[in-house]
């Protein structure tokens, strides 16, 4: 609460803010809750509304009038809203390895034992693994990696170097 008081300037308003979060934060969350069914983006919606409220708070009067908590309860509902439709555009996909082909570590274990390029690639650490797998084993594009590591393309292309640079080295060891 202390950020959210640290954008208001006027005591009387810091005052009628204190009163609005202490009464409807946990009407807020659960209002949140009951349309994203998810407690970090609830969270998330929360603070939104709250960062809304400030902006508006002249326009409240009486913390706890009946019109208070339903403009309260609509600022809530409408970022829970906006929340949702941007998740669901985005269409987000979960991050699971099994999902993704990347080998359960008793695999990567036994290949460890191994020669040869596949050796070399379990050797390499998880974060280099994973996108030269992506890459080239499952025939993702840069972009598709990105998305799906929740990367910058850049930054995908930069790891596949470094990786490659890794896996270069690797093999060089296992011949001499």
């Amino acid at each position: 609460m202390i950020v959210y008081l640290a954008m208001i300037e006027a005591p009387e308003e810091k005052r009628k803010f204190e009163a609005l979060y202490e009464r409807y934060r946990d009407l807020m969350f659960y209002t949140a809750d009951q349309i994203l069914g998810d407690t970090k983006d609830s969270e998330d919606v929360v603070h939104e509304a709250f960062l809304k409220i400030i902006n508006h708070l002249e326009k409240i009067g009486d913390p706890l009038c009946p019109q208070t908590r339903a403009l309260i309860v609509t600022i809530t509902e409408n970022k829970a809203i906006d929340l949702y439709r941007r998740r669901k555009r985005r269409s987000m996909v979960p991050f699971d390895e099994a999902y993704l082909g990347v080998p359960d570590i008793s695999v990567i274990e036994q290949v460890e034992d191994g020669a040869g390029i596949a050796g070399a690639i379990a050797r390499l650490p998880g974060h280099y693994r994973e996108v030269l797998l992506l890459k080239y084993a499952h025939g993702y594009s840069t972009e598709e990696v990105a998305e799906l590591l929740s990367l910058s393309p850049e930054n995908v292309k930069k790891l596949i170097q470094r990786a490659r640079k890794k896996l270069e080295g690797y093999l060089e060891e296992s011949e001499v």
